[in-house]
């Protein structure tokens, strides 16, 4: 895939993971701020029903103070009484009528309460329509029906005073706000109330009058400054007409850890969501890169194999070609030193195709180690051995530092030779000079340690981060004669592991590179 096709698709994928990102993070603001205006709405809600049960609470307590007598109501009443009303040319005068009928009797009885406001006091009188006179000669059984109606009267009389009085004492308190209520009965109910709308979380309450600027009542003095800021109130006896107002205001502390409580199923699916949303594109482009990097190397792997079997193969061509030759066969030597070639060549050949062989079984874990006990200084002397002609031809030296008190190790001898014989070339192929390579063998707590070390150019921390990738080619600079397909360090570091061992690099450009193979020992093994 092209470079540019890939920015368009992970810009394209960018763009659709931010939008649908912001879509979440909107759908989930919004279904906060949708909750926190139901929460407080239901907190309102219940606030004001608590203040209208106190304030029938308080007019049923006030009648049954009134009330010293019991009255059998024998008037039914056939109107609701009329709202309070200006009188004409009173501007602080207002009338509250109300007409009782008597079903026995037949007649009715008018009453109209009046309340005078002059200078913030209010006073409430009750009077009685009189009763028209009877100018028709009365018989003695009218005469006990009028007796009985004035008695009636009486009643009805002092039922209005009673009622008056009841009016002045709800309408116009002279009692403190506190006197009013039960701060205990006002706990329960602001429970009773939070708990039926689903508010089941502790809060702090308190009675605050506006006007002094300080709280008549209040449960829980550590929250007198974020009840002063709550917005959570309403009118305590909203219906008085005069008289200080009160406000009935409630906090809670927890209020956000329970909105949470309620959302939390939403906010986690959204947030998991939105997880795999990420994960899966970090995991797509990464994919891509990778891809991209693996074509890139395969295609140079290509190119790299194509040159190396082509090399062997043009040169056994080339001497097949001379020994059909007759001139060439009479000169003497010729025909050996040809056939030696074509030997030569062709175990190169055989030596390249199974190193692509020996890295396909690695990937495919078909490969099977004969295990035995060996000598590590051994499998390094025939690692040199097979080295050092490649080094001598470059005037090259390879110094074994042997400081190792146990060498046995547990493991493959073809396998363990070959690491050692790959890590020796590299050494002597990325040495610009003439190579100087180290071998050193030394012993750690349980381990065998191998180091191989040279002069060579080098290597940057990026380059040793990739050392180890199967087709990844270490830059050379300047130096163009380093041939391979990239696959000798993949292939050191699988069989390494596979003897349950470990290798380490330390290089920096320009001072050369050290790999450090660590072996368990036999005997730590046994």
């Amino acid at each position: 895939m092209k470079r540019s096709r890939i920015v368009w698709v992970v810009s394209l994928m960018s763009v659709a993971l931010l939008g649908l990102i912001g879509f979440q993070w909107y759908w989930i603001d919004s279904v906060i701020r949708a909750n926190e205006e139901g929460f407080r709405r239901d907190v309102v809600d219940a606030l004001h029903t608590v203040t209208e049960k106190l304030e029938k609470q308080e007019a049923l307590y006030v009648f049954n103070q009134s009330s010293s007598w019991v009255y059998r109501q024998q008037y039914q009443s056939q109107t609701r009484p009329k709202f309070w009303q200006s009188k004409p040319g009173q501007s602080n005068s207002y009338v509250f009528s109300d007409t009782v009928k008597s079903d026995q009797m037949g007649f009715n009885i008018i009453f109209d309460f009046e309340a005078t406001s002059n200078s913030g006091y209010l006073e409430l009188k009750a009077e009685q329509q009189p009763l028209q006179q009877i100018q028709e000669p009365v018989h003695e059984d009218q005469m006990l029906r009028l007796r009985q109606i004035e008695e009636q009267m009486e009643r009805a009389t002092k039922k209005s005073e009673m009622v008056v009085q009841v009016l002045e004492s709800v309408l116009i308190p002279e009692r403190s706000v506190m006197s009013r209520f039960n701060p205990a009965q006002l706990d329960s109910l602001l429970s009773r109330e939070f708990n039926e709308r689903g508010i089941d979380i502790a809060f702090n309450y308190g009675v605050i009058s506006p006007m002094r600027q300080r709280f008549t009542l209040i449960n829980n003095h550590d929250s007198k400054e974020e009840l002063e800021k709550s917005e959570l109130k309403a009118s305590l006896f909203p219906n008085d007409l005069i008289g200080e107002p009160n406000w009935l205001v409630v906090n809670f502390p927890n209020k956000q850890q329970f909105l949470l409580r309620k959302i939390w199923l939403t906010m986690t699916s959204s947030g998991l969501l939105i997880l795999v949303i990420v994960g899966s594109f970090g995991y797509s482009i990464h994919t891509i890169l990778r891809q991209k990097k693996l074509s890139e190397m395969k295609n140079d792997f290509i190119n790299n194999m194509t040159h190396e079997l082509k090399t062997p193969i043009a040169t056994i061509s080339l001497a097949c070609e001379a020994l059909s030759d007759t001139e060439i066969k009479q000169i003497e030597g010729m025909r050996e030193r040809y056939l030696k070639m074509i030997s030569e060549e062709n175990s190169r050949l055989g030596e390249q195709v199974e190193r692509v062989l020996q890295m396909a079984a690695i990937d495919r874990n078909d490969i099977e180690l004969k295990l035995d006990i060996l000598n590590l200084e051994d499998l390094v002397e025939r690692a040199v051995d097979k080295t050092m002609i490649q080094v001598e031809a470059r005037s090259g030296t390879i110094r074994i530092i042997d400081n190792a008190r146990d060498k046995l190790i547990y493991g493959d001898r073809t396998h363990l030779i070959n690491i050692i014989v790959n890590l020796m070339d590299n050494a002597n192929k990325y040495s610009e000079a003439a190579p100087d390579i180290t071998v050193r063998l030394f012993n750690r707590g349980s381990d065998v340690n191998l180091a191989i070390q040279d002069r060579g150019i080098g290597m940057t921390k990026e380059a040793v981060s990739h050392i180890f990738q199967k087709f990844y080619r270490v830059p050379t600079g300047n130096v163009h004669n380093v041939k391979g397909f990239g696959l000798g360090l993949a292939y050191v570091k699988n069989m390494v592991e596979l003897h349950h061992g470990s290798i380490q690099v330390d290089s920096e450009p320009g001072n050369g590179s050290k790999f450090t193979i660590t072996l368990p020992l036999y005997n730590a093994k046994a």
